[in-house]
């Protein structure tokens, strides 16, 4: 690569990426025109601050637990946000607080109709990321000094980073780059902020930190198109569980002049499709347990005869146990419960001491009673010798 004339021309097949813009436009709609109540955002907000900081460090080699994370976003939160004294932490916790911090400022500055980006707003986010963590060969907050590769060989190959000498006359381009009409007007935001990340990253205009940048500078152009839906949140999640496909779609746009980004740019489009979706399945999950506990509640009040509801008491508490039970381990997944086998079923302290003074004949029979009615599905799982008891939410539109 000619760096003395490098240009930011790219090209893409835009063939095939039509039919899934529409799916993020519609994924976006309908997150858009639901009204949600306040701890569902907060929840909501939560879980994907947790996964975008995550993503991002993980990325980088961070070697703490999305559960560790989110414990230290929780002590985070309770000092209300402020930077914590960093001599009591691990270099790999200040890099977890310094992303939460950062994307807190990214979201504040990048508010829909807010000013374009500017060099100033780069510089500001690698200072946050690697402020007291990122020493090594890196100042926070100015670029390299020095000559530098990134990439690595089962990654498609190696990549050096602009000369140190003309990494502040390509960020100045950079920057009218990302801020010209034709990214502006003639770009689909989502690929704008995907352009962006890419060209900051080849680039590589500091020591350390270069990535967690990129991923910001993409999550705030989204944020500021409006592509945050009920929360703030970025593809670093999803590049990290497909990191070798990020890491090598990254290095093979790079193999041609002009640059050809197809594969980043349908990877990347997927992956926000499949975020925007999550999102989606996090309210439709949240939103069918509601109405379904609406339900049991009508039919356990509801009268069958002189001495009988539809619902008993214990069938009533039975399907509440389920409901709890099999609340997803991932909220944002495809599938609206977690499987609960019938053996874990019989073993639960509910079912131990609701039907130890009746046969176990009663338990099968009330159960069974449950499927046949529709509030239940019992299916065969051969994997695991087991059946799974799974609820029907088809209920809900019967009752």
């Amino acid at each position: 690569m000619d760096w003395n004339t490098f240009t930011f021309d790219y090209r893409y097949e835009f063939n095939g990426l039509l039919p899934r813009i529409v799916a993020i436009e519609a994924n976006k709609e309908a997150a858009l025109n639901l009204v949600l109540p306040p701890d569902w955002k907060q929840q909501l907000d939560r879980l994907n601050r947790v996964r975008a900081v995550y993503g991002t460090t993980a990325l980088e080699g961070n070697p703490l637990s999305e559960a560790e994370v989110s414990k230290q976003l929780e002590i985070l939160d309770e000092q209300g946000g402020g930077t914590p004294q960093t001599s009591k932490l691990t270099r790999e916790q200040v890099q977890i607080i310094n992303s939460s911090l950062a994307q807190a400022w990214v979201r504040q500055r990048f508010q829909p109709g807010s000013p374009l980006i500017e060099v100033s707003d780069i510089l500001e986010m690698h200072r946050m990321v690697t402020e007291h963590s990122d020493t090594k060969d890196n100042i926070p907050g100015e670029f390299r000094t020095f000559d530098g590769t990134v990439g690595s060989p089962e990654a498609g190959g190696v990549h050096k980073g602009a000369p140190y000498t003309e990494v502040v006359r390509l960020m100045d381009d950079y920057v009218r780059f990302v801020n010209s009409r034709k990214m502006i007007e003639g770009e689909h935001p989502v690929i704008r902020a995907l352009l962006a990340h890419f060209f900051l990253v080849t680039i590589h205009p500091f020591g350390d930190g270069n990535g967690r940048v990129s991923r910001l500078v993409e999550a705030g152009i989204l944020y500021q198109n409006g592509y945050n839906i009920h929360g703030f949140y970025g593809l670093s999640n999803y590049f990290y569980r497909h990191e070798l496909e990020y890491k090598t779609a990254l290095q093979k746009s790079r193999a041609n002049i002009p640059f050809d980004v197809s594969w980043l740019i349908g990877f990347g489009i997927d992956g926000f499709a499949q975020e925007l979706k999550g999102i989606n399945n996090f309210i439709k999950t949240k939103l069918n347990r509601v109405v379904y506990r609406t339900v049991l509640v009508r039919n356990y009040n509801k009268r069958i005869g002189t001495r009988r509801r539809l619902l008993n008491q214990r069938e009533y508490s039975l399907l509440e146990v389920l409901i709890n039970e099999t609340e997803p381990t991932d909220p944002f997944s495809d599938s609206p419960s977690k499987k609960l086998r019938f053996t874990e079923l019989v073993a639960s302290s509910y079912v131990q001491g609701a039907y130890r003074k009746v046969t176990t004949r009663t338990f099968h029979r009330e159960l069974l009673r449950l499927a046949n009615l529709g509030f239940i599905t019992f299916v065969r799982d051969e994997s695991v010798q087991d059946w799974i008891v799974e609820l029907d939410f088809k209920a809900i539109g019967k009752y």
